[in-house]
């Protein structure tokens, strides 16, 4: 299991901040940040709270914690578990993919 600062470290990375500029946000020393990511030291509630309205995700996504209603079905989940993997370029041809099965579907709906 990934530890809180490895997790940390990679959104950060992620989203293409550098230690410095996410200090600077949070308002701490680049020394915290690199504690926190290399499990020095844990971050409380509120830091968590504030690394999440930084990277604009939820408490769950910025711990890895994936959260299925229960009318997901297996299916749901495995496309969800799919797109966490890709990069900014896969969602886009996803998304793109999926419109267009969208599209098609509705086309044949009212020829079946």
């Amino acid at each position: 299991m990934q530890t809180i600062g490895k997790r940390l470290a990679e959104i950060r990375k992620s989203k293409k901040y550098k230690q410095t500029e996410l200090a600077e946000m949070l308002n701490v020393s680049q020394q915290v940040i690199s504690n926190i990511e290399r499990g020095v030291t844990a971050p409380d509630i509120e830091q968590l709270k504030k690394f999440a309205d930084i990277y604009n995700i939820s408490l769950d996504q910025l711990v890895g914690r994936e959260f299925f209603g229960d009318d997901a079905d297996d299916v749901e989940r495995k496309i969800i578990s799919y797109i966490k993997q890709m990069d900014d370029e896969g969602k886009e041809l996803s998304l793109g993919l999926l419109s267009q099965v969208a599209q098609h579907r509705g086309s044949n709906d009212g020829n079946e």
